[in-house]
Order: structure tokens, then C-alpha cells, then sequence
């Protein structure tokens, strides 16, 4: 039973789990992925990648806001450079985006969305096109767990045996584990109360 349980929980933490992320980036003076942008060290496919893995949080609700970068300074760009509105927070504020050479300006648009599983670029497209206004439609994961695994602890007494399952869960700090998995197990066990409803109707 803890082995079901533990397998069950695991799969929704995998992929119910809402989360922020970049659906769409607009660089300045780029029109496809395969460009090489000026002064900047790294290729588009290399910022886009990095981009990817800024971990959001916002406050208010929203469900989709944008935010720009939009710096002159030699060296590193990092998640700490970005504009944030209102309410937004970023939680990998030290997260390297790119370099910059001498006398280069990189403004970069961002959009970005709550939701949860994986989508497709074009799914993305689809879904955000009202929202997404000229920036390139991402493929993401809006998933802040990142990885569970969990190992079942059995104790013997005298006369019987107890399980119980421990759970590791990895996040990107954007999500507090224990809100997570109550709201994990609520869901199941509204789940199995429709279960249960439609086996009493039957």
C-alpha cells in the first residue's frame, strides 16, 4: 500500500505541480535562433537555453507578464539585471545569462507564464499568440519539481510491522515543498472521493 501511495504521489508531484516560466524571448536585432548576436560571447541558442532556467515567482496571481533586460555594462548579464515588475520575484538571481563586449547594448524582451506540464514551441504559440507579440514561442516545462524519488522504511515491533515512505524532493527554489505536497495529496483525495462516488452510483 505505502509502495502505491508513494508511486501515485510521485507522478502528480511530477506533473501537476503549476510553475513560471519564459514562454518567449525577443532579442533585439535576432530573428531566428541560429543568429550570432554582436559582442555578446554566446550564441541565441545558447541565451535562449539560459533564459529557460530563470525560476519566477509572482505574487499577484498573474498568469502572464512581461519583463525586459536592457544593459550596456561589459561582462556578465545575470538574472539580477532583469526588470521585474510589481510583485514578481526571481529566485536564481545569480543565474548567468550572457556576456557582453565593450560598448554593446542587449535588450532582451521576456514573457513569461504560469501553467503546468511540458508544451510543445508550437503549443506555446498556440496557446499565448495573443500574448506573445513578436517574441519566439519557447518549448517548456512550467514544472518547479525537478526531480522525487522516495525509499519505503519498514519497522518491526513485537507484533506487527509499520512502512512508511520518506519522499526527496528536488525543486528550483521557486515553491515550498511542504505546500506542494498538501496540495498534491488533497487533490488525490478528491480524486478517490469521485472514485468512490461513481462506484456507489454504479
Amino acid at each position: 500500500m505505502v509502495q502505491t501511495i508513494g508511486n501515485t504521489l510521485r507522478r502528480v508531484l511530477m506533473s501537476d505541480v503549476v510553475g513560471y516560466v519564459v514562454i518567449g524571448i525577443n532579442i533585439d536585432g535576432v530573428y531566428n535562433e541560429v543568429d550570432k548576436i554582436n559582442g555578446i560571447k554566446e550564441d541565441v541558442i545558447e541565451v535562449v537555453n539560459n533564459v529557460k532556467r530563470l525560476e519566477f515567482m509572482c505574487q499577484d496571481g498573474r498568469n502572464v507578464f512581461r519583463t525586459v533586460i536592457n544593459t550596456s555594462k561589459k561582462g556578465k548579464v545575470l538574472a539580477s539585471d532583469i526588470y521585474l515588475p510589481d510583485g514578481v520575484l526571481i529566485f536564481n538571481r545569480n543565474h548567468y545569462i550572457c556576456n557582453l563586449g565593450i560598448g554593446i547594448r542587449f535588450r532582451c524582451e521576456l514573457v513569461v507564464a504560469c501553467s503546468k506540464g511540458y508544451l510543445s514551441a508550437s503549443e506555446v504559440q498556440g496557446r499565448y499568440n495573443l500574448c506573445l507579440h513578436g517574441c519566439l514561442a519557447l518549448d517548456v516545462d512550467f514544472n518547479p519539481i525537478k526531480q522525487v524519488s522516495f525509499k519505503i522504511i519498514k519497522y518491526e515491533f513485537n507484533v506487527y510491522s509499520q512502512e512508511e515512505a520518506e519522499l526527496i524532493i528536488e525543486t528550483n527554489g521557486s515553491v515550498d515543498v511542504v505546500e506542494v505536497v498538501f496540495g498534491c495529496c488533497l487533490n488525490l483525495n478528491k480524486n478517490f472521493d469521485s472514485i468512490r462516488d461513481l462506484l456507489k452510483i454504479s
